[in-house]
Parts: C-alpha cells; structure tokens; sequence
C-alpha cells in the first residue's frame, strides 16, 4: 500500500480547516496508508518578527522536524500556505530526497492574492509569495484547485471542488411553520460573507410592515466583521429578530440548525473578486449535508443557478430582499409538505454530487496510477 503524507500549517487552529482535514483524509485512508503532519510556527522575538517581514527572510517554522517524521513517502498532499524561501526549500528537500515522490499543492482558493493579501499589512507577505511561488514548478508534481485553470504557475492542475462525507452530518429536523421563518448563518465573519446586506434587508423588511410572517437571524461564530454586524442590528433596532451566539459544535449546532429553516451562503464575494464564480465553499457542502436549503449571492457550483432549493440573489452590495426569501420558503415548504422531506432530497443531491468519493476521485486516480 502507498504511504501518503497530509500536511498542513496548523490547519487544526481552525474548526472549519480541522472539519475538512478530517474528511480529506478518511477518503484518503481508503485507498492508502495516511499520516498527517503538522508544521507549526516556532515562537519568535519581536526583532525576529520584524526581521521575518524582509522579502527574503523566511516565516520561522519547524521544517527540519517535519523532514524527519517523513518515511519514504510515495506522496506528499499539502494545505497552501504563503511561499517564503524556506517555503520553496521544504519542497526541494523532498524531491532531492524522494525524488519519486509526488507532491501535491491544494489550493483552496484560486486567484487568492485579493483574498489573502487585500489588507495594507499583508504587503510584506504578498512581496515574498510573488518571489517565491514562480519557484515551486521545479518540485510540485501537481496543484489541486477548485478554479477550472489547467495550470498556476507553470504547474498542471487537478481541478475539483470540495466534497463532504454526508453520513458525518446530522440531517435536520423540525416543523414547516408558515408563519415563522429563521435564518441561519454559521462562519468565521469575514467580509466576504457579507452578512450585512441580510440585515439591511431585515431592516428594509420590518419597515415596511414585515408582512404576515415573523423572520428570524440566528448569526453563529466570531470574526472581524461581527462587531459591524451588531452596531447594524443596534441602528436598525432590530434585537428582536437577530441573535448572535459564539462559535458553537456539536450538538449545539445541531440543535440550532434543527431551528432554522434557511442557511445563509455567502453574499460579499464581489469583495474579493469573485464576480461571476459559483460558490464551492465547505460550508455549502454541510448545509446540504445537513438538508437545510440556501440563499446566497452566487450559485452554489455543484447545484446550478436554477436548483429550487436555492435562492441566488445579486453579487453586489444591494440589500437581500426578504420578502422574496419568505416566498421562496413557502414555495418549496408548502409543496414537499415537510422540512424532514426536503431535507431527504438535499441530502440524497449532496450524495449524488458533492460526496467526497466523488469528488477526490481525480486525486485519487492520480496518486494510485
């Protein structure tokens, strides 16, 4: 059996990142002998922090470690991570010493300079990633994206989409009430979620009259963004109807999702450059897991524009018209006659196209061949 390394950069920090790991690698476990390797960041000085920011100095991790935990590996699969000259020396370390081992790059977002470099204090790190990543093609025998590119610099792609073990998520229950309806909206807040425009569209909904049913916002999780959106539900007054609750698992989440009725995606990817792009996010792939639909500012990349369990509104700034949600709440709840029957047909669809068999089955071929 082949012996496959997974290697991230403290990718467990992160429940989202930690979920998907997990999922990764138990589709990975099928078919070949995992370990997973963490490579951490190594406690600095403020000088050494100050000196790390030159462009050819080096984010301090412990690689050295790292290379000696690797046991003839026939592959490497890694998180991406911002390339620094050490970065680029990891990999050559690798290939000198394994010099069949292929080594894979995951790029879970694609362009990602806005994304991850957007902010003014990034800059330092921007410098070195365009130093450096133009170096990796001399070692990296693949990038995964979940863009439709061929190649990244210089290095052909495996393209996919992120994928989800269904059997892991609990499937929501609840009743259809036709005149209350809650939304959901579960994340790390950040700009991109753009969280704002659902909480304008409150605002503008209430108003207005509100119309005959009650609508709900239950927000879950931290983020930088979180603060804005508490002093928009002050302005608005809006206490009533939007409740903020801390990063929640287990069956605590599970119990919220069983409250809700729609899940909020994303609705601020035109923030960071993403205009025309479906959503290909985890977060899409638990929702349907779970059965609960969606609304969202783009479509969801496996589902299509025009999937009757999501509403896709605009990709810009304007805010979500409420009054639309509530009719697409009636239309599908009051035709399937249940929330435990809609969310057999989500999750029998997340089956059919957002499984991880299927969707790490290129991966998978390409490291067994």
């Amino acid at each position: 059996m082949k012996r496959g390394y997974y290697i991230h950069f403290q990718g467990r920090t992160s429940i989202g990142v930690s979920k998907k790991i997990d999922m990764q690698m138990e589709e990975f476990e099928r078919y070949f002998e995992m370990h997973e390797l963490e490579i951490e960041t190594v406690e600095r000085t403020l000088f050494q922090r100050i000196i790390g920011l030159f462009p050819t100095a080096s984010i301090t991790r412990n690689y050295e470690k790292a290379l000696a935990r690797l046991k003839k590996p026939d592959f490497i699969y890694v998180r991406r991570t911002v390339a620094d000259r050490a970065y680029v020396g990891f990999f050559r370390e690798v290939r000198k010493r394994y010099p069949r081992c292929k080594i894979l790059i995951e790029i879970f977002t694609y362009p990602y300079d806005k994304d991850d470099f957007g902010k003014w204090n990034a800059w330092p790190f921007y410098i070195k990633e365009i130093l450096y990543r133009g170096k990796l093609k001399k070692y990296i025998s693949r990038f995964v994206t979940y863009s439709r590119d061929s190649e990244i610099f210089g290095v052909p792609t495996i393209c996919t989409t992120n994928g989800i073990n269904v059997d892991s998520q609990t499937k929501v229950s609840g009743e259809y009430r036709e005149n209350v309806l809650t939304l959901l909206g579960v994340a790390y807040m950040q700009r991109q979620h753009g969280y704002e425009r659902v909480i304008e569209g409150m605002h503008e909904y209430y108003a207005g009259g509100g119309g005959k049913c009650k609508v709900y916002l239950y927000l879950v999780g931290e983020g930088p963004e979180k603060k804005r959106y508490k002093e928009l539900v002050q302005k608005y007054h809006l206490e009533e109807y939007v409740t903020f609750y801390p990063v929640t698992t287990g069956k605590e989440l599970d119990e919220l999702y069983d409250q809700a009725d729609i899940a909020l995606a994303a609705f601020g990817l035109y923030k960071v450059g993403y205009y025309n792009e479906p959503i290909g996010a985890l977060k899409t792939r638990e929702c349907m897991a779970k059965g609960i639909p969606m609304i969202s500012g783009l479509p969801i990349d496996v589902l299509g524009e025009n999937y009757p369990y999501v509403k896709v509104f605009s990709n810009d700034d304007r805010a979500v018209n409420i009054l639309q949600v509530v009719e697409f709440y009636h239309s599908f709840y009051k035709n399937v006659g249940s929330k435990d029957k809609v969310a057999e047909i989500l999750r029998a669809k997340a089956r059919e196209c957002a499984s991880n068999s299927i969707l790490m089955k290129p991966i998978i071929d390409y490291l067994k061949a």
